[in-house]
């Protein structure tokens, strides 16, 4: 009886001796997955319109647990553990609490349309950066950086802001063209690629990259035709988003492909006749280049100037026609520019580009208060609007 109450009262004390281990060990520290998100742009939310919340991807750390997972940038995180998501700061805050070896079950709409997928994401231990950076005794020169490489948006990081606003004050440099009834202005880089002699069709893109601008007019047609216009020209079935109302009458609905397209449709009925102001572009790229696209469709005309310029249209959106008081109908659909954070200038010799009016505005300048740009180390100060100064055939 003795030996047997010896051998419990070890066992006891074992076991004890085991939940006491137990519960001064540390806990297993926070997982990490390599997921870094950003708000969900209205290009992102366009390419999921029944979604309208979630947390948009915006960079997956190579080797990390999310790309193993085969998580890819531009991915719209709707749910986590089948809560939904609401926002960037809540994904960042709620995927911050998972420990490693822990398993999330992440609802993804990749953006390419259909059904959300299913991803298993198994937390792991963050890298040691003392493994995987290379460090030298040697001080390396100082290169100029591409503003473009920047670190991206992410919740809750201090340069997001900054990044939202702009990395540089550099205007994008536009050219004019003309070609049958209409002209505009475009980056350097871009050509026409589609166009009608009556001016009912101008088409413009930049060559090996989904980013294009269109003006369309079709007769007898209503704003019904949008989905079919776009699924005849870019060879893919469209989802839409719900249609948003503009000023001076016009509406804006946004627009995704299953072949990762993306972009808006500016539009009004006049007169009998549909009027569209198209920009599109890769869905990857859409935070950038959808805004130049839009920029570009807005400044291109198809017709005689008709209208009055209103006061509350901003002098950066419109052209120097309109600015003195003879506006196209692009002139009044550009009012979407606002949103787009792009704005139109020009200097003395009839060069056009392409600014932030509110980051490019100095209050400084050297012959004033305006928009400005450096040519040689020296300032040189833009007028707003545009100059389509391409001729227009009759």
């Amino acid at each position: 009886m003795g030996r047997t109450f010896a051998i419990l009262a070890a066992a006891l004390l074992l076991f004890a001796g085991a939940v006491w281990y137990a519960q001064r060990q540390p806990p297993m520290p926070l997982g990490y997955s390599g997921l870094q998100f950003s708000r969900l742009t209205k290009a992102a939310s366009s390419r999921t319109p029944s979604l309208g919340q979630g947390a948009l991807v915006v960079g997956v750390e190579a080797k990390s647990p999310a790309a193993k997972a085969a998580i890819q940038p531009g991915a719209v995180i709707a749910a986590i553990d089948s809560a939904p998501v609401h926002s960037a700061d809540e994904a960042a805050t709620r995927i911050g609490r998972y420990r490693v070896g822990e398993t999330a079950r992440l609802t993804v709409h990749d953006g390419m349309g259909g059904k959300p997928k299913e991803i298993a994401l198994l937390f792991a231990a963050a890298p040691d950066p003392l493994l995987t950076q290379k460090y030298s005794v040697y001080p390396s020169r100082t290169l100029a950086k591409d503003p473009r490489k920047l670190p991206p948006m992410a919740a809750n990081a201090a340069w997001s802001q900054r990044i939202a606003r702009g990395a540089s004050g550099k205007p994008i440099a536009l050219k004019g063209f003309g070609t049958g009834r209409c002209n505009g202005v475009m980056p350097e880089q871009w050509r026409i690629i589609g166009y009608v002699e009556d001016g009912s069709l101008l088409q413009v893109a930049m060559p090996g990259r989904f980013q294009q601008a269109l003006i369309v007019t079709i007769n007898g047609a209503t704003p019904d035709s949008i989905r079919e216009f776009l699924e005849a020209r870019f060879a893919s079935p469209v989802t839409l988003s719900p249609v948003r109302r503009q000023p001076f009458g016009f509406s804006q609905v946004y627009f995704g492909n299953e072949k990762g397209g993306t972009g808006f449709v500016t539009f009004r009925v006049k007169d009998g006749r549909l009027q569209l102001w198209i920009a599109a572009a890769a869905a990857p790229e859409a935070d950038w280049s959808l805004p130049i696209a839009g920029a570009v469709a807005f400044g291109m005309i198809c017709g005689p100037a008709s209208n009055p310029r209103d006061a509350a249209m901003a002098v950066t959106s419109v052209s120097a026609q309109c600015l003195a008081g003879k506006c196209q109908d692009s002139d009044l659909a550009a009012s979407t520019l606002a949103t787009l954070k792009l704005g139109y200038v020009h200097n003395a010799k009839g060069e056009n580009f392409l600014i932030n009016p509110k980051r490019d505005y100095w209050t400084n300048g050297a012959e004033g208060p305006g928009y400005y740009r450096q040519v040689g180390g020296e300032n040189e100060k833009l007028m707003p609007g545009r100059l389509n100064n391409a001729p227009t055939a009759p």
